[in-house]
């Protein structure tokens, strides 16, 4: 598995291939609550990554503290390939794979 994002308030990291596809869309990056790009993670899930939720239990509350994002590293290519045209539809631009 490949890490290509961990996004959490404040603190997201980005594989810079991925950063690079996301700068390019026109998106802004922290429409949900200084979260970069968390409206996307149905978009990143259905182009193949897989999502793994880090919360903080404390007594009967939690505390959200961010998503991993991973990729098979057997799909990765695939997943740079069909992201751009399905954030393509997001946009209205089609994007070149």
């Amino acid at each position: 598995m490949t890490q290509i994002a961990r996004i959490s308030v404040g603190e997201s990291q980005f594989d810079p291939r991925l950063k690079l596809l996301l700068d390019t869309t026109g998106i802004d990056p922290e429409e949900f609550e200084d979260l970069e790009y968390f409206s996307l993670i149905p978009f990143f899930v259905i182009a193949g990554a897989s999502v793994e939720t880090h919360v903080r239990a404390h007594g009967d509350h939690f505390h959200f503290e961010g998503v991993t994002l991973n990729v098979p590293d057997e799909l990765e290519e695939m997943f740079f390939a069909v992201l751009p045209q399905m954030l393509g539809q997001v946009t209205g631009e089609p994007e070149e794979a």
